[in-house]
């Protein structure tokens, strides 16, 4: 879309447009574009305004508790909750800002609810989501992604169940955020892997490049460095962070590798049945005592069957769609 006439958006701003220049704005201000454009003018404008010279930018003065009201109105409406805390830090100048995108809203509706698309990737699948603001994700087999048609002014947030690599888009002014249920994490351009199956009970978040911050209830914000992996426990709510020389490995599967070191059978298992589309069945408790270490490109579960025997006496065979596991006497 192209910018609108300079002259158009003063109109708007000042709430002299009609409606039809008023929702072409709008449309822009939607656009990554305009949001870039509003970002430098609402900054431009604070910085004009001089400690102490506050009531000149103003025809009269403004009621800050009437003011207060209204804006938390605007919040429980369209949940915009930063503006609270930019409020309450500094009242006087934001409240300018909050009054002109009040002014757009009421005619055109800005801040909008526009929904919710969600997309789920079944087990032996993987897919490729490419955001509006060019940020990107690679989803992982038994994943489900669900994500804002439009991300809102103040923040781009996505819900993740299951394994993912983003690739964002960096903008400082509007964080991207990954929802896992337990844990937030917060980022403004970089690279990570997230792997947060519900039915596993550990949550791990890999940075290769960039900065990510976790926050959760149950612990104090953390801000991961590049080659950190930070694992938490959802029984014990507890966060470790460890430090790995091959970070990379972690997201591997985006490139049709996976990597076992020293990994248990079970979670081996897990992964080749949500990479192939199988199902395991363990006729013998005594192999899941094993560990695996191996990096493996096949595209046939079959090879990679064949593989792992190689390294223990445990044995799997095929049968009608799942995979019989048992100890070789």
């Amino acid at each position: 879309m192209r910018m609108p006439d300079p002259r158009v958006i003063e109109k708007v701003l000042n709430s002299e447009a009609m409606p039809a220049e008023a929702r072409e704005v709008a449309r822009w201000f939607q656009t990554p574009e305009g949001q870039a454009w509003l970002s430098r003018r609402m900054d431009q404008d604070e910085r004009a305004i001089r400690e102490g010279e506050e009531e000149d930018w103003i025809d009269h003065p403004i009621p800050s508790a009437v003011m207060y009201q209204r804006v938390m109105r605007q919040i429980r409406a369209r949940r915009v909750r930063r503006i609270v805390a930019y409020a309450a830090a500094v009242l006087i100048p934001v409240a300018l800002v909050i009054a002109l995108f009040l002014r757009v809203d009421s005619q055109v509706d800005l801040l909008a609810d526009d929904g919710f698309e969600e997309v789920y990737v079944p087990n032996g699948e993987r897919m490729q989501v490419l955001f509006q603001d060019g940020s990107k994700v690679h989803l992982n087999s038994g994943s489900r992604l669900r994500y804002p048609r439009k991300f809102a002014l103040f923040e781009r947030k996505v819900y993740l169940e299951g394994e993912a690599w983003f690739e964002v888009a960096k903008n400082g002014k509007r964080p991207f955020i990954v929802d896992l249920s337990d844990i937030d994490v917060k980022v403004v351009g970089t690279t990570f892997d997230v792997k947060a199956y519900p039915e596993e009970d550990e949550i791990f978040v890999t940075l290769e490049s960039g900065s990510v911050e976790l926050d959760s209830e149950f612990f104090h914000p953390y801000r991961l460095r590049p080659g950190e992996k930070a694992v938490y426990d959802r029984h014990s709510r507890r966060c470790e962070v460890q430090t790995s020389h091959d970070i990379k490995r972690y997201s591997a599967w985006r490139r049709n590798v996976l990597v076992f070191k020293s990994t248990p059978l079970s979670e081996v298992m897990r992964t080749l049945a949500r990479t192939y589309n199988t199902a395991f069945e363990v006729k013998d408790s005594t192999a899941l005592r094993y560990t695996y270490t191996i990096t493996t490109d096949s595209a046939s579960l079959s090879v990679v069957l064949k593989e792992l025997e190689r390294i223990t006496p445990v044995r799997f065979e095929e049968k009608a769609g799942r995979v019989e596991v048992r100890v070789e006497e």
